[in-house]
């Protein structure tokens, strides 16, 4: 998931370049939507394995009061 939001952070970055020097096409504003879109849903998704990650680690549960901050946060997203 890493790998895959650095490739789009690069791709935009080269529509957000085209749109600023030529502007956008009906379809390219269409296409680069759908890419933010993906972003966004691929950083919410990482977000959440590594809140996931955080919740496994052997010394969360160890005494119950420190995983109760990360199942709020996993919770409110």
């Amino acid at each position: 998931m890493e790998r895959k939001g650095e490739i789009l952070k690069k791709t935009m970055e080269t529509w957000i370049m085209k749109e600023n020097r030529d502007g956008l096409d009906r379809q390219e504003a269409h296409i680069y939507r759908n890419m933010v879109k993906e972003l966004h849903q691929n950083e919410q998704e990482l977000h959440v394995a590594r809140v996931e990650e955080l919740d496994q680690t052997p010394d969360s549960g160890a005494d119950g009061a420190d995983s109760t901050p990360r199942e709020r946060i996993s919770q409110s997203v």
